[in-house]
């Protein structure tokens, strides 16, 4: 499982360094839903009814049809900036294409293994996280000319800070601070909570309901820019919030139960119950073995006592 996060997040790391556009890059997490569909299917033997399926397709393809047509609405086109090499951007939808499909892998498993260990969702988030970061040692350069980049940005004061300068003595007041780290501290914060929902929602619900759920996260996150940034609200964007909210709608009126668990899961889940009862009645057999042994060492000496 760790081993599975750090490949997804380093894939999905690198593919912004090919040529690949936000827009773009959220167009392909959005087929999310429908790529951990099609594993369940193919690599783990579910089975799910028409509805589901006609409800990840509508979530799936309004989540791209507004984020093409945010895009279409600004009044800066990217395209026109920046020449994107064929090369590159082939390697960088490869990328996409593969971090998809391990994101999908990855739900599977965090999905089967707190079904067979039991659903400890703090244990989980650590662990995925903890055992992770000596990983990134790999990436220590590059982490280092980040950090680098980081620092020579533009300095802001603590004071200037709202919801800081208040709380903060005269000597702290003039002390300034790289903007860029404020907003890395500002997204660190606010994936902690993100994260922290998707594990115990995972502990939860189901994979596929997961995802539906991030798909409709990714549909608000379009709704807050336009009431916010005062983005146009075109009609595909309008089109798009339909039929994310039809398919969220048609999705939450089909039953958890109707799409069928896996066999090997149930054979994986029955073989280590199985298992887990040898161990506990070996367990027991050599407590009650020591209790017996530690009894007759007692007995001992009471005997030679009275003899």
């Amino acid at each position: 499982m760790v081993g599975l996060y750090f490949c997804v997040s380093v894939v999905n790391n690198l593919a912004l360094g090919f040529k690949i556009s936000i827009p773009l890059h959220i167009v392909f997490r959005s087929g999310g839903l429908i790529a951990n569909m099609m594993c369940g299917y193919f690599v783990a033997n579910k089975r799910y009814p028409v509805k589901q399926v006609v409800a990840v397709v509508m979530v799936s393809a309004g989540v791209v049809i507004a984020t093409l047509a945010s895009v279409s609405g600004n009044e800066t086109d990217i395209s026109d900036k920046v020449v994107y090499g064929v090369h590159e951007s082939v390697i960088g939808i490869a990328l996409l294409t593969i971090g998809v499909a391990l994101a999908a892998m990855l739900g599977l498993y965090q999905e089967a293994t707190y079904r067979i260990f039991g659903k400890h969702w703090k244990e989980g988030l650590f662990y995925n996280h903890a055992l992770a970061l000596p990983m990134f040692l790999l990436f220590r350069s590059d982490i280092a000319s980040q950090a680098r980049a980081l620092s020579q940005s533009r300095p802001v004061s603590l004071d200037a800070l709202p919801w800081i300068g208040p709380w903060l003595g005269s000597c702290l007041r003039v002390a300034t601070v790289p903007s860029l780290w404020i907003s890395l501290g500002a997204n660190v914060l606010s994936q902690l909570v993100c994260v922290s929902g998707v594990h115990r929602m995972t502990s939860m619900s189901s994979s596929l309901t997961l995802n539906v759920v991030l798909n409709l996260r990714k549909l608000v996150s379009l709704v807050i820019s336009v009431l916010l940034f005062k983005n146009p609200l075109t009609p595909g964007t309008l089109l798009g919030c339909i039929l994310v909210f039809l398919g969220t709608f048609a999705y939450s009126q089909t039953s958890p139960r109707q799409s069928t668990d896996t066999p090997l899961l149930a054979a994986a889940a029955a073989e280590l119950s199985d298992r887990a009862n040898v161990a506990a009645a070996c367990s027991s057999s050599v407590r009650a073995s020591t209790a017996k042994q530690r009894q007759a060492v007692m007995r001992g000496p009471r005997l030679d006592e009275s003899t």
